[in-house]
């Protein structure tokens, strides 16, 4: 009795998921960033009117900018729900999960898998050479990128509040007003990527604590939703890649869950 050849997607599975997702990715940035970003201006804008300021607003000037300009946008005329006090009720929470991307929380996460991960130096070994890795691919696209904060001085002297600005190659000269990609996203996401290859059964505590570490760098103001989802998207699979090639060669095998491999 013969046997119908199995199918590539039965084949490659991992693969095969993963290249569903990066199409998912893809499709997400094209209508993010088409027709001049529109869609993730108006996106960030509607996060900030909603979650507030991290200064609080002037509701004399909202109040004054809906009589004098009726044609003004309407985050800059519409009262928002619960007068954008979210933020400022919440803003120890964001400030913490930012912090999950900074150098110093991930120096402490790799001693917490020094003292408690049965591979020791090896698993803190690889998850900051996670964060390396991918790191240093997010520093070339923000380098040649050069997308200018939603927040931020323009050259023209005035404040930027929102709009879609890029300077290509400006990343050479300086980058710490740069936004695409987000490198705390790409912290917390190569960071997930390691920690669910040691260990799995926490994935999605992992993959959850990341994506709200992304989602407070849109909160806080400091990057659009397409800087995040770039970021999450070279921190994880950039950051998998490496915490592969080094479990390797350090004898470390991947822990019983087959997530974001190459064939």
């Amino acid at each position: 009795m013969s046997h119908s050849p199995a199918s590539w997607k039965s084949r490659h599975p991992v693969l095969f998921k993963n290249l569903i997702l990066l199409a998912l990715v893809a499709i997400a940035e094209v209508l993010l960033l088409s027709n001049n970003a529109r869609l993730d201006t108006a996106a960030w804008r509607a996060t900030r009117w909603f979650m507030g300021d991290q200064q609080p607003y002037s509701w004399a000037d909202v109040k004054l900018n809906a009589k004098t300009h009726p044609n003004a946008p309407w985050w800059r005329t519409t009262p928002p729900p619960l007068h954008s006090s979210v933020y400022h009720h919440s803003e120890n929470f964001w400030r913490i999960l930012r912090d999950i991307g900074e150098p110093e929380e991930v120096l402490f996460i790799c001693l917490l898998l020094i003292v408690y991960d049965p591979a020791g130096f090896k698993s803190a070994g690889m998850l900051l050479g996670s964060v390396l890795g991918a790191g240093a691919v997010s520093e070339v696209f923000k380098c040649v990128f050069g997308r200018l904060r939603p927040i931020g001085p323009m050259a023209n002297g005035h404040l930027n509040t929102g709009h879609n600005i890029w300077v290509l190659f400006r990343g050479f000269h300086t980058q710490h007003d740069l936004s695409f990609p987000s490198g705390h996203a790409c912290a917390a996401f190569a960071m997930a990527a390691a920690m669910t290859y040691l260990s799995p059964k926490g994935r999605w505590l992992w993959l959850t604590l990341a994506w709200l570490t992304a989602f407070s760098r849109v909160v806080m103001q400091a990057h659009f939703y397409s800087d995040i989802i770039m970021g999450a998207t070279i921190g994880w699979f950039a950051g998998f890649a490496v915490t592969m090639w080094l479990g390797e060669r350090m004898g470390v095998e991947q822990r019983h869950w087959p997530v974001a491999t190459a064939d």
